[in-house]
């Protein structure tokens, strides 16, 4: 019996969703991250403040924490406890308590202590007004410091010396601007690309199935399976570098070594998914099942790679489901050829994590369905 040519062109013009998977959406969503993350750094989160003091000195402190970028202080309360409620239902994120007698405290030299609440369930945004209200907290400290021993008759250097006698610098080695863009795009981006890659394999091989048998000889199967994956494998792949290219001119963003190690890494992750997605749909053999356990698979993708967590200290659960996912081994070889400039020897490992997830595509290719019923219901015009 004759089977028709079925190519994954054709499936691209004949299945709207697939198109948006495999084309727009990609390139949309890198773009919608990038916009998203444009500032680099949380700029103006609320802070609550309960000034029990009302004093000059109080009020110098207020606005010289309100000047960070990172701190928006035009909250006031009128006690701890109105904060402190706020402060639960998300209103501010933080909350500043100036004691009363700060003002007092302060110009007798007997350092007052200033109380700051802070919601770490919101980790980034926790940490980061944290560090933000620390570091403004002590230049205040040492700018006061230095006033109250001018007035006591130190020359100006050693006034300097005696309030702030170490200068703490803290510099990232890789991201020295500590830009949030540049550390969560070029991360969540490669995760949702993931997503859509195994999303759209799975669409693309129930599309065929549904269209027409899958021949039985091995030969013949691997042909069938080749013109419908290669087209769409090496659109996304031409996505993943259109991603990488957005990130070096939206973000600034340079490989520290040689870039072409990149696209070579995306090659591998997209059929690295491609070969995941096979697997799945040939072990269900149905569509909805296999969308739902490809999604229940990568998911955690962001969690789990190793960018936000380091995966050494993750329990052996997400340590083995990371480990699981392309995205994980692609990252490391990002991280690698990015930050680190690291020589070829140390991209080998990831390379070969990459290139292990096509193992089961002889298994994937012979135990997938001839054939999978068409669901009128599913059918989406053009």
């Amino acid at each position: 019996m004759h089977t028709p040519r079925l190519t994954g062109w054709q499936a691209l013009r004949e299945q709207p969703w697939l198109l948006a998977l495999v084309v727009w959406l990609p390139p949309l969503m890198t773009l919608l991250f990038v916009a998203v993350f444009e500032t680099g750094a949380p700029q103006a989160m609320p802070v609550g403040v309960v000034d029990m003091d009302h004093s000059h000195q109080s009020r110098a402190l207020q606005r010289h924490l309100g000047a960070s970028p990172a701190l928006d202080l035009m909250h006031p309360f009128p006690s701890a406890l109105a904060g402190a409620e706020a402060l639960h239902r998300g209103e501010v994120l933080a909350l500043l308590i100036i004691p009363r007698d700060y003002g007092r405290d302060l110009l007798r030299g007997t350092s007052p202590q200033v109380t700051a609440f802070y919601n770490s369930q919101y980790l980034l945004a926790g940490k980061f007004i944290a560090s933000a209200m620390t570091s403004a907290g002590m230049a205040y400290a040492a700018q006061v410091g230095v006033t109250l021993r001018l007035g006591q008759g130190q020359d100006l250097p050693a006034a300097v010396a005696a309030a702030a006698p170490m200068r703490p610098q803290i510099t990232s080695l890789y991201n020295p601007g500590m830009s949030y863009a540049r550390f969560l795009v070029t991360s969540i981006a490669p995760a949702l690309w993931q997503i859509l890659i195994v999303v759209a394999t799975v669409l693309a091989l129930c599309w065929r199935l549904e269209q027409s048998t899958l021949p039985r000889q091995p030969a013949q199967r691997c042909g069938a399976l080749w013109r419908l994956l290669s087209p769409i494998a090496l659109t996304l792949w031409l996505q993943g570098v259109l991603m990488l290219a957005i990130f070096h001119y939206a973000l600034g963003w340079s490989p520290a070594g040689h870039p072409l190690w990149l696209p070579a890494g995306l090659a591998l992750m997209v059929l690295a998914v491609q070969s995941m997605a096979t697997l799945i749909l040939a072990l269900v053999s149905d569509k909805v099942r296999a969308l739902s356990l490809c999604a229940a698979y990568l998911a955690p993708a962001f969690a789990f790679m190793g960018i936000t967590f380091p995966r050494g200290d993750m329990n052996t659960l997400a340590w083995a489901w990371g480990g699981l996912m392309p995205s994980t081994h692609y990252m490391a070889l990002q991280v690698a050829v990015a930050d680190h400039g690291a020589p070829a020897i140390t991209l080998l490992p990831p390379l070969l994590m990459l290139a292990l997830f096509l193992v089961p595509v002889p298994l994937a290719i012979r135990a997938l369905p001839i054939k999978l019923a068409s669901n009128p219901t599913e059918q989406v015009s053009s």
